[in-house]
């Protein structure tokens, strides 16, 4: 059972990627606040959003904005669970490698708070020291606090904005707000086709098991899967050159028509207002506590 853990395990992660595909187009479909936005209004206010989170320097606001996307997921008919989950699952991954160094003096020199480890004496390379008492301090404390909580506001409003928004037209919305075509056509052939080569590689997964009599040892378990990368790579490249000629035949001359047309209405430009108000109060309030 050990010998096969590797190879089900890799199924099981393929089938995870298009399950949560699937249910994040069944939350764009549904009749929330963020679904009845205008495709171009929602991408603006999120990138303002975004922006907005890169300029604020207090955890108390970063923390509102987080406390923002929970409201909005929630009106958005967006499963908490599942919305928190995704967000938490990302935040680790992005702010681990940041946070855990800058929290020592090494990285953050300051007001030692915990003393971790205690040497005999300092030591220096060039421009770099190591001092004699590894210390975590209050200033490298509160710089991760914020790290985290700037990662954790940016990553939800990413997370909601994939949830609320089919992946047709966020594309549609990017090609409408002057994006360049080349970088649009790019994201929206890699999202059609990433499903194509996932069925590709369940297929694979399928017929070797189907014709496996013996388990073979992890070393080859791990052979095998390296090997299906290899063909996977392989038969993207003789499929992008297929495609691409398919599409010549059909009449493509560097734009993808798309059939999407866009309209705002009172509720766009009351969610615009409301944004743009809601970004203003809360620099004017980290401006006061400054000051």
């Amino acid at each position: 059972m050990s010998r096969t853990k590797f190879l089900d395990k890799t199924l099981l992660a393929v089938a995870q990627v298009a399950e949560r595909s699937f249910f994040s187009e069944e939350h764009a479909r549904m009749k929330g606040l963020l679904q009845l936005l205008d495709v171009r209004i929602k991408l603006l206010t999120f990138l303002f959003l975004l922006v907005l989170i890169s300029f604020l320097h207090e955890p108390r606001s970063l923390w509102m904005l987080y406390g923002l996307s929970l409201m909005l997921a929630m009106l958005s008919r967006v499963p908490l669970l599942s919305f928190v989950t995704r967000v938490w699952l990302f935040v680790p991954l992005f702010s681990a490698a940041v946070v855990l160094p800058a929290l020592l003096n090494i990285i953050t020199p300051g007001e030692p708070l915990w003393v971790l480890v205690s040497l005999q004496r300092s030591y220096s390379w060039g421009p770099y020291t190591i001092p004699q008492e590894i210390a975590v301090t209050r200033q490298g404390l509160w710089g991760s606090i914020v790290f985290v909580s700037r990662v954790a506001a940016s990553v939800s409003f990413a997370v909601l904005l994939t949830m609320t928004t089919r992946w047709s037209d966020i594309f549609a919305g990017l090609r409408a707000l002057m994006v360049p075509r080349i970088f649009v056509m790019t994201l929206n052939m890699t999202n059609r086709y990433l499903f194509v080569f996932l069925r590709l590689i369940q297929d694979m997964y399928r017929a070797r098991k189907s014709r496996t009599i013996h388990a073979l040892s992890s070393a080859g378990e791990r052979g095998w899967v390296a090997s299906r990368i290899g063909v996977i790579f392989r038969k993207s490249i003789e499929m992008s050159n297929d495609i691409y000629l398919a599409m010549l035949s059909r009449g493509y001359h560097g734009e993808i028509i798309s059939f999407e047309r866009f309209r705002t209405r009172l509720v766009d430009h009351l969610w615009l207002a409301t944004i743009i108000a809601f970004g203003a109060v809360l620099l004017a309030f980290e401006r006061g506590r400054f000051n």
